[in-house]
């Protein structure tokens, strides 16, 4: 049989020692290597296989940080990756169940609150209540009885109604009426077969031309029931004052 040195033992004994997932036996290393005892003896008989060991650093006891090798590493790794991927597996199953629970609230809580409330038929009437108009309480102004209107206008309505009835002995020819600023479009009666074209403002009181923020550059007239804008810069017309007058002629 072929002789072998020292160093090639030393060198053997190492191979041998990867391939083994624990302390690294004389019987493993002739397994392995398929060398026999005597050539271990030949080339170190005081210490035999323990110098081999010591001589190739062969640990008695394995360490932490030695490697599993061969066949025994590789189904060690499998079984550990295999643990890992079921304990995964399992968290993700976990964390599936979880969330799908937490969609079945969520979905329930908005149904719940999407859901329409079923509608209620319209309340029907008492009998004998089905004629009846609720209707605000009428206000009236002062007693004038001026011509049928029996009482003084108390807001911008009663204003152009009252000017209707007296423009034309007032000298005024209405040609058109408003609903913007200025209200009405008129001619003013100033002297012989001669008239002014006019822009009116119709006001319950001429301070409210003022209050309501209307520029005086838009208007040449305001028609009101009381005049109470002293310093007003548009001629006035005080209805109030002019259907005095006319009753008194």
């Amino acid at each position: 049989m072929k002789m072998v040195t020292k160093e090639e033992l030393i060198n053997a004994a190492k191979r041998a020692d990867k391939k083994t997932d624990g302390p690294l036996s004389q019987n493993d290393f002739i397994r392995i290597t398929g060398l026999r005892e005597f050539q271990i003896k030949n080339q170190f008989p005081e210490g035999g296989w323990s110098e081999l060991k010591r001589l190739a650093k062969i640990e008695s006891q394995p360490t932490n940080s030695k490697k599993l090798s061969g066949k025994k590493a590789t189904t060690q790794k499998k079984a550990a990756i295999k643990k890992k991927t079921i304990t995964k597996k399992k968290a993700i199953d976990q964390e599936d169940v979880a969330e799908f629970d937490r969609l079945e609230v969520t979905d329930a809580k908005s149904n719940r609150e999407t859901k329409q409330p079923p509608i209620a038929p319209p309340e029907q009437p008492e009998k004998g209540m089905e004629n009846m108009i609720k209707v605000e309480i009428a206000e009236f102004g002062e007693l004038i009885d001026f011509r049928g209107l029996r009482h003084a206008p108390i807001n911008e309505n009663g204003v152009i109604y009252l000017f209707g009835m007296v423009s034309q002995e007032l000298g005024f020819m209405v040609e058109a009426v408003h609903a913007a600023f200025p209200d009405c479009e008129a001619k003013k009666h100033i002297g012989e077969n001669r008239y002014q074209r006019v822009r009116i403002k119709f006001e319950y009181q001429s301070s409210d031309f003022k209050s309501h923020g209307y520029d005086p550059a838009g208007a040449d007239m305001i028609v009101c029931w009381n005049h109470d804008w002293s310093d007003c810069p548009l001629e006035v017309l005080e209805l109030k004052s002019e259907i005095q007058e006319l009753e008194g002629n």
